[in-house]
Parts: structure tokens; C-alpha cells; sequence
């Protein structure tokens, strides 16, 4: 891999921390996440499909905070790889 995209890994790990910092944003997750339990506990017995889509949309939301995460992780992988670059370079 490039410095040039070991770069941009590392820009973009700082951007998904600063989303995973973000007051606004953590709110927003809790609260999703929040209505979508309420509304499974609340719903009917027969209402099957309903539960379905309510345990997906549970889902697509941690994949999306888990996505974030991993973009958090890949920015300190890389920046540790631009720091052992640069070691090396110096040896």
C-alpha cells in the first residue's frame, strides 16, 4: 500500500471518530434503537412480519455503528503502519 492511500486511511478513521464522538449522532443511534425494541415489544403476536422488519432495521443499525468502528480501527492500523514506514526509512 502507498502513503498516499495509507493517508486516506488514516483521514478517514479520524472522520469516523469524530462521527463516534458526536453527541448528536450517539443520540440519534440510542434513540433508533430505543423505538425499534419498543415497537417489537409492542406488537401483536400475528404480527410476524412486522417483528421481522423491526429485527432488520435492529440490525442495519449496528452494522452501521460496527461499520464506523472498523473504519475508526483501519485509521490506526494505518497510522501505525505510516509510523513503521517512516522508521524504517530512517534505518
Amino acid at each position: 500500500m502507498n502513503e498516499g492511500k495509507i493517508r486516506e486511511k488514516i483521514d478517514r478513521g479520524t472522520k469516523a471518530e469524530v462521527l463516534l464522538r458526536n453527541e448528536l449522532l450517539q443520540e440519534a443511534f440510542d434513540y433508533l434503537e430505543s423505538e425499534f425494541i419498543s415497537a417489537w415489544k409492542q406488537s401483536s403476536v400475528q404480527d410476524t412480519q412486522a417483528r421481522e422488519r423491526l429485527y432488520l432495521l435492529c440490525q442495519n443499525l449496528s452494522a452501521l455503528q460496527d461499520y464506523i468502528k472498523n473504519v475508526v480501527e483501519d485509521g490506526k492500523l494505518a497510522k501505525a503502519t505510516l509510523q513503521g514506514l517512516k522508521t524504517n526509512k530512517k534505518f
